[in-house]
């Protein structure tokens, strides 16, 4: 009967330590909504069993963790480099956009400048067409007058030699006609 008392106590020892087993040895299911926590981040528990209800974990082994976690700490403490780095960046965008700034102001007042120039150039193309309307006037004008004066001047020559022809027959008659009475 010992040994059966032996037997059984052994059996319940038994038992027990694997009821303890089991007890330790549980299921943890990571949700769907893990995939946008931000919180600390979970140990994984040795002999344990995971159900994920998402895709998006990435399992890391503790050294891994360590270095992106020391990388975040000094990407979010902004370590002296960071902060040269940002403020060499910030000064090299202000003197950009003040650069940017000179620059549209040039345009602008190059743009005034083209206008102006424009506006000079049709003022003086509008004053030479003007002049220019006035010199094709003034030169029909004067062809016209030229045409009368070449005309009257043929008129007068024609008219002048018919005078001397006049003069000549009259001559010859007064000549004959003295002649005569003579």
């Amino acid at each position: 009967m010992k040994n059966i008392h032996t037997l059984i106590t052994l059996l319940l020892i038994i038992s027990f330590s694997n009821a303890q087993d089991l007890d330790s040895l549980r299921i943890i299911e990571i949700p769907a909504s893990y995939e946008n926590y931000t919180g600390k981040a979970q140990t994984v528990k040795k002999d344990s069993l995971y159900i994920f209800r998402t895709s998006n974990i990435y399992l890391v082994n503790q050294q891994s963790f360590f270095a992106l976690r020391k990388i975040y700490e000094d990407t979010k403490n902004k370590n002296e480099m960071t902060n040269t780095l940002l403020e060499n960046y910030t000064k090299t965008l202000k003197r950009n956009v003040a650069l940017e700034n000179k620059l549209k102001i040039n345009f602008e007042e190059t743009d005034k400048l083209d206008q102006a120039i424009y506006e000079r150039t049709q003022a003086t193309l509008s004053n030479t067409q003007k002049v220019l309307d006035y010199t094709i006037n003034s030169l029909e004008k004067a062809t016209n007058s030229l045409e009368i004066v070449e005309k009257n001047t043929k008129r007068q020559r024609r008219k002048s030699a018919f005078e001397k022809i006049l003069f000549a027959i009259g001559g010859v008659g007064i000549g004959v006609i003295v002649g005569v009475s003579l």
